[in-house]
């Protein structure tokens, strides 16, 4: 049986051609425009020699040339390698290499550090450079550029080959279980790794997503403030929205007055983001009224979601958040809060998703009962492939077909599940363990407190002191002393934080999830030498 997920796109564009696809800024392009321009980038892949499972990096932010470019390399039977844009070109090149990755295609405002890496990348063939004509680039960047006829090995600047191709290729029959995606972890906890998601992986994830979870609709329209690069806008976002048929609004940098006015202006329904980004939705919100009127389903993932957060937005949109949790590993969906549901568990990030199994597995290997606190682990139709070259990490990270997750969680009596905090994150003072989000959610309830993450930092007497990282929202003054006994009448004293840094922000990765790691390594020389008392 063979499964594309790019079938999606030419099922849409038939029964549905004239209905508008994507929105970015002033373009529109319908889902028979769409699929015309897949499928001419798909041909132009095609004649420069590629072939079924060839691995092509795609460096783009939130605009309609990355879903074209998406699509067409899956078309032919490619494999997508989208990749996070602030990474530096040394970065870029050790992922076109560790990726074996032999086309290149990248969005012309990212052509300088494009060019850099892929010269310095002898197995990489071909760059494509996207978005732009031939004199809106620097001189320098097109040496040694040619446009026709198509031959190997150049830079190209693709939309001047489009006249060049009549975009009639057909679609690659790859197999369910062929790979899609190769999606890099963020590396938040070290060396990020090349995860391999299937056809089948994604597709059903999306599917469901769709159907089950999100229910996105032909009229709905949806909105992309998550980068595409990962795994969560990709699937409850651009392909659900590619599957249903509907209309998908792409932000290509978030900014909260923007999406408010999109939502306005475009009638969008359906948002997924992270929490950073709704409490900037909030603070916006609050300032200017905005007619959001249209939206019926937000869902927050990629981190814990303060229940602070929770029930502004609550208050300011008039429905409720929905919660969900996933990984790059797992399409991303494990356990999502339905959209509509009789009742909404605050802090809890749902239920299994749909054909994905998750328990609680304590440090023995057996599974944990209700209430008690462990590793989550999942097995199912989302869990990855592999991660690409990397045979040791796979096969450590299964224990009898469960992924473990390194996600500490529990799970109550209606099979709802907790997340407590990453296992890697965890914090052991004296003996005794602390859960940087319990802290951390006692932190965002504080009324001058803006952003809060709660760290580790080693110490020589009670192994780690608790430093709260905090940013205050504008306009109001706290102390360090002030926040710690605000902690202390709420917290079992040695849960609160021994330090606190105020920051005018707190570093993030491009989904907004806070980079604890970063903190860690900013603050370890300043306080590794403070010797902490029972």
């Amino acid at each position: 049986m063979g499964l594309n997920l790019a079938s999606s796109l030419a099922d849409s564009s038939v029964w549905y051609p004239d209905h508008t696809a994507l929105i970015c800024g002033d373009r529109r392009y319908t889902f028979s425009e769409l699929e015309r321009w897949v499928a001419r980038i798909a041909e132009i892949l095609v004649i420069q020699g590629l072939r079924t499972g060839d691995k092509v990096m795609l460096l783009s932010p939130n605009v309609p040339e990355f879903t074209a470019a998406y699509y067409a390399i899956l078309r032919v039977g490619g494999v997508v390698v989208p990749i996070n844009t602030l990474l530096l070109p040394h970065e870029i090149a050790g992922l076109l290499e560790h990726s074996d990755s032999r086309y290149f295609i990248a969005w012309h405002a990212l052509a300088e550090k494009a060019v850099k890496a892929f010269e310095a990348v002898e197995s990489c063939q071909n760059l494509f450079l996207i978005g732009a004509k031939r004199e809106e680039l620097h001189e320098s960047i097109l040496s040694h550029h040619a446009v026709s006829p198509l031959h190997y090995p150049k830079k190209f600047v693709l939309d001047e080959l489009y006249d060049c191709v009549p975009g009639v290729v057909d679609y690659v029959q790859t197999s369910p279980d062929d790979t899609a995606v190769i999606l890099y972890t963020s590396g938040t906890t070290g060396k990020s790794k090349g995860v391999e998601l299937t056809h089948f992986n994604i597709f059903s994830n999306s599917l469901y997503s769709k159907d089950k979870a999100l229910y996105i609709e032909h009229e709905s329209v949806t909105i992309a403030v998550l980068p595409l690069f990962h795994t969560f806008g990709q699937t409850a976002i651009q392909n659900t929205s590619i599957m249903a048929g509907s209309t998908m609004v792409t932000v290509p940098q978030f900014d909260p007055k923007r999406v408010l006015s999109d939502i306005e202006k475009h009638g969008v329904t359906c948002i997924a983001a992270v929490p950073t980004m709704y409490n900037l939705l909030n603070q916006s919100r609050r300032k200017r009224s905005y007619n959001t009127s249209s939206l019926r389903v937000a869902i927050s993932g990629g981190a814990s979601l303060p229940p602070s957060i929770f029930y502004e937005f609550e208050k300011l949109f008039g429905f409720k958040l929905i919660e969900g949790y996933g990984l790059s590993e797992t399409s991303p969906i494990v356990c999502i809060t339905p959209a509509y549901a009789k009742e909404i568990k605050v802090g809890s990030i749902g239920t299994e998703f749909f054909g994905s199994q998750a328990r609680i597995m304590r440090a023995d290997g057996s599974f944990a009962d209700s209430g008690e606190v462990g590793e989550l682990v999942v097995r199912g139709h989302n869990v990855m492939k592999s991660y690409y070259k990397d045979p040791s990490a796979t096969e450590n990270a299964f224990t009898n077909s469960w992924f473990h997750t390194g996600d500490i969680a529990r799970m109550d009596e209606d099979r709802c599940f907790y997340i407590v905090d990453r296992s890697k994150d965890v914090i052991i003072r004296a003996g005794m363990n602390i859960y940087p989000r319990e802290v951390e959610e006692i932190l965002h309830n504080h009324p001058a407190i803006l952003e809060a993450s709660v760290i580790g930092i080693p110490d020589s007497t009670l192994s780690e002191n608790v430093i709260a990282c905090v940013s205050l929202h504008p306009e109001t003054t706290a102390t360090a002393m002030e926040i710690q006994k605000y902690c202390r009448e709420r917290l079992a004293t040695y849960k609160c934080p021994k330090f606190v840094e105020f920051m005018q922000t707190l570093p993030k990765n491009s989904t907004g999830k806070i980079l604890k790691r970063e903190l860690r390594e900013m603050l370890k020389d300043k306080y590794s030498t403070h010797r902490d008392t029972p």
